[in-house]
């Protein structure tokens, strides 16, 4: 196995979209006449796995083009959106571009599942998705991954991204992963990491002094109501309380729904024991955080890799790329992160700490 990962890896792959193949498999139907992705280098197989409630799900699992072989996998955790998680060559953002080149330049298979109700996947809308029935969903992927005719089951990684990076550990204890990664997620409670982003962005977004801490306290008071005593907005703002009002000056809120997602979702996410997660995991793990990402603070970021190292010493990684926000746009300052100016998308740096890592993960006996 050895021999064949130091043959693949870093492969220089020709950037030739003659060499990839896009195939569809299973018996998930494609929704409307949407093309299936062309990465080059890479053969891309859409097919589904089907939930323990009869959910089909659609997969899309990425492999060098022609591999016959069983090879080192990622299973690729997504983000707290609706967004689709298909890579056409139209998707130039960050996002897109750094899942490309994982997938392309770390010479491994990489697997992808669509959430209920978005793309091809059944069991919409999206916006009712609730956490745990995600968190069950991505389990299965995992199961599915390491069922593969195309991977090495006992070579299997989680790369968390963003929410997914809370969904990570979850996701491997006990599953007999060989690594974990995480970018742009931390270890602290929802209610805290919701307090904190709150903040960031008030103060990031030029909110006087006069006012900040009496509108944080205000915030602050809101989403412990909401998310540790599990309370709706509508059943606080029918208390008569000046609470009611802070429902509509939360970031991400409309109508219902919190970042396009239930409340169930996110009072669901308050339960989880992030760090009781992270204690019990054995595996290597990979912190990567943004310099300038305001969504996650860097403490509670770099808590994943303090939780670790005090079980396992060394077995756990925290880096920091400069200059750098939530989506892999570079920009001067913090504040142009906020406002989303003068940016520009440089995925590099932190793609190269993931495919380093993983080239020493990889090469390495698998730790006891």
């Amino acid at each position: 196995m050895r021999t064949l990962i130091g043959a693949l890896f870093f492969l220089l792959i020709p950037l030739d979209a003659a060499l990839a193949a896009s195939t569809l498999r299973g018996d998930l139907p494609r929704t409307g006449d949407r093309p299936l992705e062309v990465i080059a280098g890479l053969d891309s197989i859409y097919d589904n796995l089907v939930t323990r409630d009869r959910v089909r799900l659609r997969t899309i699992l990425t492999q060098p083009a022609g591999n016959a072989e069983r090879l080192p996998a990622i299973l690729f955790v997504q983000w707290l959106s609706c967004d689709t998680i298909e890579l056409p060559e139209s998707e130039q953002s960050g996002w897109g571009r750094m899942m490309r080149r994982i997938a392309r330049e770390s010479g491994l298979v990489m697997m992808r599942t669509e959430k209920r109700g978005v793309g091809d996947s059944e069991g919409g809308p999206c916006s009712a998705l609730d956490y745990e029935t995600e968190l069950s969903d991505h389990r299965a992927a995992l199961a599915r991954l390491k069922a593969s005719e195309h991977v090495d089951p006992n070579r299997t990684i989680v790369f968390g991204a963003s929410m997914g990076g809370t969904y990570a550990p979850l996701v491997a204890l006990d599953r007999d992963v060989a690594g974990i990664i995480v970018w742009g997620a931390g270890a602290r409670t929802w209610f805290e990491r919701m307090v904190s982003f709150e903040r960031s962005y008030r103060e990031l977004s030029g909110a006087t002094g006069e006012t900040l801490n009496a509108e944080m306290k205000s915030v602050s008071a809101f989403l412990f109501a909401y998310l540790v005593e599990g309370r709706s907005p509508r059943t606080i703002a029918a208390e008569g309380t000046d609470l009611g009002a802070v429902w509509a000056r939360l970031v991400g809120t409309e109508g219902d729904l919190h970042y396009g997602r239930p409340l169930s979702f996110h009072q669901q996410a308050q339960r989880q024991d992030w760090t009781r997660a992270w204690s019990r995991v054995d595996d290597p793990v990979l912190v990567l955080h943004g310099e300038y990402d305001w969504y996650e603070d860097r403490a509670s970021a770099a808590l994943i890799a303090r939780i670790v190292n005090a079980r396992r010493p060394g077995r756990a990684r925290f880096v920091a790329i400069p200059r750098t926000d939530h989506h892999f746009d570079a920009y001067p300052r913090v504040e142009d992160a906020v406002a989303g100016s003068n940016g520009s998308v440089n995925e590099d740096p932190a793609v190269r700490e993931v495919l380093a890592w993983l080239r020493e993960v990889l090469a390495a006996p698998k730790p006891r």
